[in-house]
């Protein structure tokens, strides 16, 4: 049994925790708890309430450290106690790991130098700023007990790789059939590689806004 200290917080994109936690749920070799700074309901994206497990100050410790993103993750990149949480947690942990912009929240605990990391791609030249990290826009990226992903949906692809990095491409297979996981898209647009030049500027200025305090906080790293 491997425990899995999901760390969630406010306004956090929601499929980026929940998706794994629901593929990792089902697997029999996995115990999920959740994480916060405090142990009040916090709040996703969409609106979802989620009553946390345990706050950073009474965690038990945990073998995989997972973190999501946000469209601003600054909030918990600058708090000191979840930052100690991240330190420690991860020095313990067998695998560290993150989702979309989680891979911001490791970087500036200092959890990725030295590593190969993914993010979100709207993202990309945040993570670049870390200059200890090596960017790398695939979907999922494995370097030695680090794994990080792309952004929101490549949540799903983690989770199937995270189970079959520690319980066999076997039982990774056994849980993408069980949750049907057979991805049909509408069209070839889910990256830039992909995606026609205009595509990829609109929703550059979409993301944009939603970014709020986030440049501030990076701006103030140099």
């Amino acid at each position: 049994m491997k425990r899995v200290g999901a760390y969630i917080y406010n306004n956090m994109t929601m499929l980026d925790v929940l998706a794994p936690h629901q593929i990792l749920g089902f697997h029999p070799e996995f115990e999920i708890v959740t994480i916060a700074a405090t142990k009040d309901p916090i709040v996703t994206d969409t609106g979802i309430r989620i009553l946390p497990d345990h706050d950073v100050h009474s965690a038990p410790d945990v073998d995989i450290v997972l973190v999501g993103g946000a469209a601003d993750p600054s909030r918990e990149m600058a708090d000191p106690a979840v930052m100690d949480w991240f330190r420690k947690a991860g020095a313990q942990a067998q695998w560290v790991t993150s989702v979309c912009t989680g891979s911001l929240i490791l970087a500036e605990a200092g959890l990725l130098d030295g590593y190969r990391a993914a993010t979100h791609w709207g993202y990309f030249g945040d993570l670049a700023r870390y200059p200890q990290i090596i960017p790398t826009q695939e979907r999922v990226v494995v370097d030695r007990d680090r794994m990080t992903a792309g952004g929101v949906t490549a949540g799903i692809d983690f989770a199937f790789r995270l189970i079959a990095e520690t319980a066999g491409p076997e039982s990774a297979a056994a849980m993408q059939l069980l949750v049907e996981y057979d991805p049909q898209p509408t069209g070839p647009f889910g990256h830039p590689r992909s995606a026609p030049p205009e595509l990829i500027a609109g929703v550059a200025e979409m993301v944009g806004p939603m970014r709020t305090n986030l440049d501030a906080f990076m701006a103030a790293k140099d």
